[in-house]
């Protein structure tokens, strides 16, 4: 029998495969690093290509990737170019998409006149224009930031191509909730347990990228996830995602996906207490006051409502004097007896004037330990702002933080409008939670720098794909 162009192509394809095997095998008995940059480059370019095949695929692996690029990264015991990957990933996926052409569902979207993308817009001229700032403009820092933005942008854009139904956006929650039970259950491991020796080893190497780890009351647990502030900031978030979806009725969300949901809740609430996150402690109450306001003519909510205030008063006025989990969810909100929070607010003060003197801000990257890098001279050098806000005011001036401010708000509104635009109860829900958690980011700024983060960012701008996509596809 004759064989066709293509069995030739797939039996040299599987051909090489194999003579790869002894040949990596030989490279590696001569010297490792070389077999290691194979391996990497092999399984990097075989990544890549799934990307390109598949867009929608190439999403979640971006994600998940972007995720446990820090646990790699303390495998391999040093530095890795995260931001090189991530970038790679997000064009190959862009790449596949457009030789696609898309999804014709994302025609719908009025990308000129939609008031959510108008505020994303006019808050990138804003950096852009950064470039003229004459307080502050160096090439290298400006880069770096635009390019950030820029990534995230387009990871917005990628989902509104991914996001063309809610059984997609079932899908995206599915997917979020297990990766952050995973997260969560390791991070109740590295307590239990202890360290892994090259978290310890890398810990050693780097100390400077764990200064805010290691407290009094020991080290600050961040799973795989770049430290401890975002992974605190991602659990928040789920657990009032989790909370929401329990108030479901048995026929929407029946017994054994409640029991599920309900050990995940579990593990989120003992992984943010041992994040030493105290953020994270404050968004989850404020974040749950947004459901329960559109909510309280359920009796579920209602009766979550209850449980959840119950629970918080045993931890904040219980017997447990000895625990330093429970001792550091105390001071969040009790902030005054904890001198950081006073030291924040001394470095608030004390930035009060420069912000008021300069309504354009004092150019990126001008702020904390990056002034140091790009603008030794600066006067807001070193200065840690701890505020998402206050370092947007300080660089971008007035305009910065109030755009900053109109898009959460948008946001928020666009949220909460289609879970009021949705029929079945379990859309409303996942909407609603939507809202809560963007609510808890933008309330989590003023503590953190919350949104900037690598994990949070993702999660933000896949929900604003998503709140995009969804009210125009159901309106």
């Amino acid at each position: 029998m004759q064989l066709s162009k293509k069995n030739i192509k797939q039996y040299f394809l599987h051909l090489l495969w194999i003579l790869l095997i002894p040949a990596i095998a030989f490279v590696g008995a001569k010297d490792a690093k070389i077999a290691a940059i194979l391996v990497v480059a092999i399984l990097g370019g075989a990544t890549c290509l799934v990307c390109i095949l598949n867009y929608r695929l190439g999403f979640y692996i971006y994600m998940t990737v972007s995720l446990i690029l820090p646990l790699l990264e303390r495998m391999a015991g040093t530095e890795l170019p995260m931001g090189f990957v991530m970038d790679g990933l997000l064009a190959c996926s862009l790449l596949g998409c457009f030789f696609k052409r898309g999804d014709p569902s994302t025609k719908k979207v009025d990308f000129m006149k939609d008031p959510l993308l108008i505020s994303i817009y006019a808050y990138v001229l804003l950096l852009i224009l950064e470039i003229a700032n004459p307080y502050g403009f160096n090439p290298g820092g400006w880069l770096i930031f635009i390019r950030v933005t820029m990534r995230n942008l387009l990871f917005l854009y990628l989902g509104l191509h991914v996001f063309n139904s809610m059984k997609d956006v079932y899908v995206f929650f599915k997917y979020w909730l297990i990766i952050g039970t995973l997260a969560a259950i390791y991070a109740c491991m590295q307590q239990w347990m202890g360290l892994m020796p090259y978290e310890r080893a890398f810990m050693a190497k780097y100390p400077k990228m764990f200064n805010t780890t290691i407290i009094l009351s020991g080290i600050r647990i961040f799973s795989f996830m770049a430290d401890a502030a975002s992974f605190g900031i991602i659990m928040a978030c789920n657990i009032v995602i989790i909370l929401i979806l329990l108030t479901a009725k048995l026929d929407v969300v029946n017994i054994p996906k409640k029991t599920g949901l309900t050990i995940s809740l579990i593990f989120h609430m003992l992984a943010l207490g041992y994040s030493g996150t105290r953020t994270g402690y404050v968004m989850i109450p404020l974040g749950l006051m947004l459901f329960f306001i559109a909510n309280l003519q359920k009796r579920n909510t209602i009766l979550i409502a209850g449980a959840f205030g119950f629970f918080a008063l045993v931890i904040l006025f219980g017997p447990f004097h000895s625990n330093p989990t429970i001792v550091r969810v105390r001071t969040a909100f009790l902030g005054k007896q904890d001198e950081s929070v006073n030291v924040r607010d001394r470095n608030r003060a004390k930035a009060q004037p420069y912000a008021l003197s300069h309504p354009f801000g004092g150019g990126l990257m001008t702020t904390g330990g990056n002034a140091l890098i790009f603008h030794p001279g600066h006067p807001m050098a070193n200065l840690q702002t701890d505020n998402g806000y206050l370092r947007a005011a300080l660089e971008t001036g007035w305009l910065g933080i109030l755009l900053m401010g109109a898009n959460f708000l948008i946001l928020i509104m666009a949220g909460i409008g289609n879970f009021f635009r949705m029929k079945s109860d379990l859309d409303k829900l996942l909407m609603i939670s939507i809202a809560a958690a963007v609510f808890e980011i933008a309330l989590a700024q003023y503590a953190q720098d919350a949104s900037t983060l690598v994990e949070s960012a993702i999660m933000l701008n896949a929900f604003t794909a998503i709140v995009i996509k969804i009210k125009y596809l159901y309106s």
